[in-house]
C-alpha cells in the first residue's frame, strides 16, 4: 500500500489542511483588523485636523505635504484657503457636493505627491458663507503596513504548515509503529507457528488492548488446531492396529483360495491403511514433530529406488542424471514417491522423469501422458483431500493427501 492511502498520510493531510485553513482565516481577520484600526486612526486624525482648521480661519492652512493637505472651496468653486503644498492649485477633484453630510473616502488620483490619500470632506461656515473643506492625510503608511503584514503571513503560513505536517507525520508514525509491528508479526505467522504472539506495547492504550486481543485470538486458534491435530493423530493410531489385523486375516483367508469378495475387501483395507499412514504423517508435519536429518543425498539414487517399486516399463528414467542435494533422505524419498505414484495413476502409457543439476540446483520434473489437470484446478491438487473429479471416479484414485504432504 502506498503512503497516500495510509492512515498516517490521511491524518497528516487532514491536520495540515485544517491548521492551514485556520491560519488563513486568522490571517485574513488579522489583516482586516489591522487595516481597520490604522484607518480609524487616520480618520480620527482627519477629524481633529478639520476641527483645528476651522479655528484658524486664515488663507493659509499650513500642513506640509508629508502630513497631508487642506483646501477650502466656496460656493463659486473658488479656493479661498489651502495648505502650502496646494498653494495656487485649482480645486481638487474630490467627489463631494456642498451641503452633503461629512464624508471620508480614499482617493488615489490626486496630483499631490503621487500618494494615496484618505480625505475628509465637510460643509463648513466661513465669513463669506458656506464652503467645502477637504482635509487629506496620506494613506500610504496604512497600505505599506498592510502589505508588510500580508508578505510576512505569506511566508509564515507555509513554514508553519510544513513544520506542522512534519511534526504530525512523525508523531503519527511513532503512534502507529506498534500497529505496524503487530501487522508484520501477524503477516509472518503461518498455520504451523500459531504459538507465536504479537508484541504488546508498554502503554496502556487502545493499541495495547488490540495486541492483547490479537494474542488471545492466536492462543485460541493454536489450541483449536492442536486439538484437531491430536484428534487426527490419536484416531489414526487407534485405527492402525485393527486395520493391520483385518489385513492379516484377509491375507490368510485368501492364501487358502481365491475369493473375489475378500479380495475387494482387502483392497479397501489397504487403501484405508494408506490413508491412515498419510494422516499420521500429516499430523506429524503440522505439529512439527518430525525430526529432519539433513545430509548430502544423491537424488538420482532416490529416484531409482522409488521407481524400482513400480511396474517395469511404465516409467522412463533415461533423462535422469546425477544430482546431489542437501536434505532429508526420508522426506525426499516420500516426495519423489508421491509425485511418481500420482503420475503413474493418471498416465495412459508412460511416465517420464527428468533430473538435471544446473547452477548448483537440482531440477526434478515428472510428466505423464494422461489427460492433465485443468488450469483452474492446479492449486486444488496441493490441497488436502483435493482431487479432481476424474481421479475420484477411479478405483486407484489415491487418498488425496500425497501432494499436500509433499
Amino acid at each position: 500500500m502506498s503512503d497516500r492511502g495510509s492512515v498516517r498520510y490521511r491524518i497528516t493531510a487532514v491536520a495540515t489542511w485544517v491548521v492551514a485553513l485556520v491560519l488563513i482565516v486568522a490571517s485574513v481577520i488579522l489583516v482586516a483588523t489591522q487595516r481597520v484600526q490604522l484607518t480609524n486612526g487616520v480618520d480620527a486624525a482627519l477629524q481633529q485636523r478639520a476641527a483645528d482648521i476651522l479655528l484658524i480661519q486664515s488663507s493659509e492652512l499650513g500642513a506640509s505635504g508629508e502630513e497631508g493637505f487642506a483646501q477650502i472651496i466656496n460656493e463659486d468653486t473658488e479656493v479661498i484657503a489651502s495648505s502650502r503644498n496646494l498653494a495656487g492649485q485649482p480645486p481638487l477633484p474630490i467627489p463631494y457636493r456642498l451641503g452633503d453630510e461629512d464624508r471620508i473616502q480614499t482617493v488615489d488620483d490626486l496630483a499631490v505627491d503621487d500618494d494615496v490619500f484618505r480625505v475628509l470632506s465637510r460643509t463648513v461656515s466661513t465669513a463669506d458663507g458656506r464652503a467645502v473643506l477637504h482635509v487629506g492625510a496620506t494613506f500610504d503608511t496604512v497600505l505599506e503596513s498592510t502589505r508588510t503584514l500580508v508578505g510576512a503571513l505569506l511566508v509564515t503560513i507555509p513554514i508553519v504548515a510544513a513544520s506542522l505536517a512534519a511534526l504530525v507525520w512523525w508523531l503519527v508514525g511513532r503512534t502507529l509503529d506498534p500497529v505496524e509491528a503487530i501487522r508484520a508479526e501477524v503477516a509472518d505467522i503461518g498455520a504451523t507457528d500459531l504459538h507465536r504472539r504479537v508484541p504488546i506495547p508498554k502503554n496502556e492504550d487502545e493499541i495495547s488492548r488490540l495486541a492483547e486481543t490479537m494474542n488471545g485470538m492466536l492462543e485460541r486458534l493454536d489450541e483449536a488446531v492442536g486439538r484437531q491435530q491430536r484428534f487426527v493423530g490419536d484416531a489414526s493410531h487407534e485405527l492402525r492396529s485393527p486395520l493391520a489385523r483385518m489385513r492379516t486375516e484377509l491375507e490368510v483367508e485368501l492364501s487358502m483360495g481365491q475369493n473375489p469378495q475378500l479380495e475387494s475387501v482387502l483392497e479397501e483395507v489397504v487403501e484405508l491403511q494408506t490413508l491412515i499412514e498419510d494422516l499420521l504423517e500429516l499430523a506429524k508435519t503440522d505439529a512439527n514433530s518430525t525430526v529432519s536429518v539433513k545430509t548430502p543425498v544423491d537424488l538420482d539414487d532416490v529416484v531409482f529406488r522409488e521407481v524400482a517399486n513400480l511396474p517395469s516399463g511404465v516409467v522412463d528414467i533415461s533423462k535422469v542424471s546425477a544430482a546431489q542435494v542437501f536434505g532429508d533422505r526420508v522426506q525426499l524419498g516420500r516426495a519423489v514417491r508421491n509425485l511418481v505414484e500420482n503420475a503413474s495413476r493418471h498416465a495412459v502409457e508412460r511416465v517420464v522423469i527428468s533430473l538435471q543439476e544446473t547452477d548448483g540446483e537440482a531440477v526434478l520434473i515428472v510428466t505423464d501422458d494422461g489427460p492433465g489437470i485443468p488450469i483452474e484446478k492446479h492449486e486444488l491438487v496441493f490441497e488436502r483431500f483435493g482431487r479432481i473429479d476424474a481421479a475420484r471416479n477411479r478405483a486407484d484414485g489415491g487418498t488425496g493427501l500425497g501432494l499436500a504432504i509433499t
